[in-house]
């Protein structure tokens, strides 16, 4: 059984998603590939929360807030090293904010990353 298949057994997706992205054009568009079970996921259950408290990034959502192909990751790197330097000590990270790609957040404000790094491998 597929992680997806135990998902969507305890929870239905909606009964119509809109149609599936053009994934190429969208990676084509971020310069990188998405991860398989992402596209899936989205795929399958379209917009919308889980529990309504974790939000999915979506290609060409109608908010930049929520816009997986808009500027909010790249806003999201940017405060992340400017929060992180500013403070009075700088903790490290596990990754270098040019590494994380932002692609949703949840109820409580915490914003949930992918690792680009190495490139090419979306799935690791």
């Amino acid at each position: 059984m597929t992680a997806l298949t135990a998902l969507t057994a305890l929870c239905p997706p909606p009964p119509t998603v809109p149609p599936a992205p053009d994934w190429s054009r969208i990676e084509a568009a971020l310069g990188m590939n998405l991860p398989q079970d992402y596209k899936q996921l989205v795929t399958t259950y379209g917009p919308g929360q889980f529990c309504d408290f974790i939000s999915l990034y979506q290609p060409h959502a109608p908010s930049e807030w929520a816009d997986l192909t808009g500027p909010m990751p790249a806003r999201l790197r940017t405060q992340i090293e400017e929060v992180r330097q500013t403070a009075r000590h700088p903790w490290a990270l596990p990754h270098p904010p040019e590494d994380l790609f932002a692609m949703g957040v949840t109820g409580n404000g915490d914003y949930l990353f992918w690792v680009t790094q190495p490139a090419g491998t979306p799935d690791e």
